[in-house]
């Protein structure tokens, strides 16, 4: 093949090549990026070819991708962070010219005693790498090493595998910036999250707040109208909570606010039963798929979770330890019903409830017909 012909046979490869990176996914590049130094190392008669990726610093570097010939040793695997106090001349140059050719490597200058030391390791006898830069940013190199033979690299050599290098490094570059979307994108996803979180959760207690409450009645609501089946509403307050935060401080009353809700919370175990805190020492419960039976289990077992706690309460006319009263409403909604007012009835009726609980002594819980 003449040189015309040859150049034109490397320009039609380089061709192929590009348009398969440029069209690949993100997830294809590592395998496309494979097949483009396997192409290049073999139409250029080298034993090998290979791709290395310096870190931000180009203070290390990495064997990412590598074509060996049959027959030939492969080092990719040694060739892992590789620092650069470990080949110092050879980081100088890459950073210095973006460029390292040897055509012998016996000839290397006394300087490039570690590189040659690592060249005579691979059984290296020349050597061609050239940078990989985009957005005037050195990302690595890509490289061919003759082992069989030494070779004296020619301009057309360096431009050919210029070529490949530039191709490369937009597309090392398309990856990389693909990755860092696909990082900010996650990262913002968790922040959002975890404010979707904040506006929806308790900031004392850790449970869901007032916010969260409303909006998940609404959704039970419609659910049971759907499935025709009851949901239960409750509202629970600590007896005589403010008589505790003056004897025993606001530390101490927030403890208890937060084993309170800890303790109810882990009574109410199903996806679709719900406690939040409603405000002060008041929180609300709301479970569905239920029946009065069920309810008033329900009820007991929030009443017997809280005073199993122990919380001493000194200033409770009620028991010598912290407890709750309970006043609950169960319905089963119709399709017909208007939901916000049917919300304020059931608010009105458990809260009824619980004014009854306290006026017959606390520490008790009645479901309101």
């Amino acid at each position: 093949m003449d040189v015309k012909a040859a150049q034109i046979s490397f320009d039609q490869l380089i061709s192929e090549l590009s348009t398969r990176l440029i069209n690949s996914e993100p997830a294809e590049t590592y395998e496309c990026i494979e097949e483009v130094i396997a192409a290049i190392g073999d139409y250029t008669e080298a034993d090998r070819c290979y791709v290395f990726e310096f870190d931000d610093q180009i203070q290390n570097m990495t064997n990412t991708h590598e074509w060996v010939r049959s027959g030939y040793q492969a080092h990719i695997d040694d060739l892992q962070s590789v620092a650069c106090t470990d080949l110092p001349w050879f980081f100088n140059e890459m950073k210095t010219h973006h460029k390292f050719i040897v055509d012998d490597v016996e000839l290397l200058p006394p300087e490039a005693s570690a590189e040659k030391a690592e060249f005579d390791r691979e059984d290296i006898q020349s050597v061609i790498c050239i940078g990989l830069v985009a957005n005037h940013r050195l990302l690595g190199f890509v490289g061919c090493d003759m082992v069989r033979k030494k070779r004296q690299w020619d301009t057309v050599d360096i431009r050919r595998l210029g070529l490949v290098a530039d191709m490369l490094a937009n597309t090392l570059e398309r990856q990389r910036t693909y990755a860092e979307l696909i990082h900010t994108q996650r990262a913002l996803e968790k922040a959002n999250r975890m404010l979707q979180a904040q506006v929806a959760q308790d900031g004392l207690t850790g449970i869901a707040n007032r916010r969260a409450f409303d909006e998940r009645i609404s959704n039970e609501l419609q659910r049971a109208s759907r499935h025709k089946t009851p949901l239960a509403l409750l509202i629970i307050d600590i007896d005589q909570f403010k008589a505790y935060n003056d004897h025993y401080g606001h530390l101490k009353g927030d403890q208890a606010l937060k084993s309170v809700a800890d303790t109810m919370f882990n009574q109410l175990q199903r996806n679709t039963d719900f406690i939040a805190r409603y405000g002060g020492e008041e929180f609300v419960a709301v479970i569905s798929a239920t029946d009065e039976q069920k309810t008033q289990e329900s009820i007991r077992q929030l009443l017997e979770s809280i005073r199993e706690l122990g919380i001493e309460h000194k200033q409770s006319a009620v028991a010598p330890h912290l407890t709750v009263s309970i006043g609950g409403y169960i319905h089963t909604p119709t399709a017909d019903e208007d939901t916000e007012s049917l919300i304020a009835r059931m608010i009105s009726k458990a809260d009824s409830a619980l004014y009854r609980a306290k006026s017959d002594g606390r520490n008790r819980g009645y479901l309101d017909s």
